[in-house]
C-alpha cells in the first residue's frame, strides 16, 4: 500500500466496504503517512457532514418556498375583494406550485443516484467474490441485505463477480458483468424515494448510460458505455418494438415499451 494505491480504496474504506485484508492494509499505510493520514481525516469529516444533511431530509429550495409564501400574501390581499374565486384560485395555484416543486426535488435526485453509480462503477472497485455464476451470487448476497437480491440475465453478457457498494445513502448488491463493453448492476431497496417506475428509463452521467428500472421496492441501475446499437440488443423492446433511439430520449425518459429483460430469480430461469 502506498499513497497512489490509497485512492482506489479511500472511498470503500470510509464507508466500511474494504474486506479485512484491505482494511488491514490502509490502516497500516495511514499509521505510516501522516500526510494520508489528514486527507483522510478531511474526508471523513466532509462525509459526515453530507451523511448529516440527507439525515435531515429534503428541503424545498428557499426561493421556491420564498416565492409560495410571496404569492400566498399577494393573493391574501385580493381575496378581501373577490373572496370566493380567489380563495380557490390561490388554492389551486399553490398546490400547482407544491406539485412542480416537489417535481422538480425528484428529478434532480434521480439524476444524483444516476451519477453516484456511474462514479462508482467507474472506480472499478475490487469485487468480493469472482466468477460465480447468478444462483452463487444470489445466495451470497442473502442475508447481507433487507431485500433479495434477484440476478437479471443479460444477451451476450456474463456476471464477472459481485460485491457490497452504497448508491447514495442506500446500501446495494454490485454486480459486474462481462460483455462486449464491461458494464456494472446495482440492485438496492427503495421505498419509492428514487423517481423510477417499472418500464426502464435512460439516462447518462458521466459518459455513460444508465438504465434505471423497479421491481416493487428494489431498484435497478444498469451502467454502460455500451453503444446504441448494443443497448438496444440488451434492452430490446417487448413484441418485437425497436426502443426510441437514444438521442431522442432525454435523460430519466422511459423507453416506449417494456423490455424483454429477465430480473426473476436465476434460480427459476432453468
Amino acid at each position: 500500500m502506498n499513497c497512489q494505491t490509497l485512492d482506489t480504496e479511500l472511498t470503500p474504506y470510509l464507508d466500511g466496504e474494504l474486506v479485512e485484508e484491505a482494511r488491514v492494509a490502509v490502516e497500516a499505510h495511514l499509521a505510516s503517512c501522516a500526510t494520508c493520514a489528514r486527507r483522510v481525516e478531511v474526508e471523513r469529516h466532509n462525509l459526515s457532514v453530507v451523511r448529516l444533511a440527507a439525515q435531515q431530509g429534503p428541503r424545498a429550495p428557499q426561493a421556491l418556498r420564498d416565492s409560495v409564501f410571496a404569492a400566498v400574501r399577494a393573493d391574501a390581499s385580493k381575496a378581501r375583494r373577490m373572496r370566493a374565486f380567489k380563495v380557490s384560485s390561490m388554492a389551486a395555484g399553490v398546490a400547482f406550485v407544491v406539485f412542480l416543486g416537489n417535481h422538480q426535488y425528484r428529478a434532480h435526485q434521480f439524476r444524483l443516484y444516476e451519477q453516484d453509480a456511474a462514479l462508482r462503477h467507474s472506480r472499478q472497485f475490487p469485487l468480493e467474490m469472482r466468477q460465480p455464476g447468478p444462483e452463487e451470487i444470489e445466495a451470497w448476497f442473502g442475508g447481507k441485505l433487507d431485500h433479495r437480491v434477484n440476478v437479471p440475465r443479460f444477451p451476450h453478457a456474463t456476471a464477472a463477480g459481485a460485491r457490497l457498494l452504497q448508491v447514495r445513502d442506500k446500501q446495494a448488491a454490485y454486480i459486474r458483468y462481462d460483455s462486449p463493453r464491461p458494464m456494472g448492476l446495482f440492485v438496492f431497496g427503495d421505498d419509492h424515494d428514487v423517481d423510477v417506475g417499472s418500464e426502464p428509463m435512460v439516462g447518462s452521467s458521466l459518459g455513460y448510460n444508465v438504465v434505471s428500472w423497479r421491481e416493487g421496492d428494489v431498484v435497478y441501475q444498469l451502467v454502460t458505455d455500451l453503444d446504441e446499437h448494443d443497448l438496444r440488443e440488451l434492452v430490446p423492446g417487448a413484441h418485437g418494438t425497436q426502443a426510441a433511439p437514444l438521442d431522442d430520449v432525454r435523460p430519466g425518459t422511459p423507453l416506449h415499451s417494456t423490455p424483454a429483460v429477465e430480473a426473476r430469480p436465476a434460480s427459476l430461469q432453468r
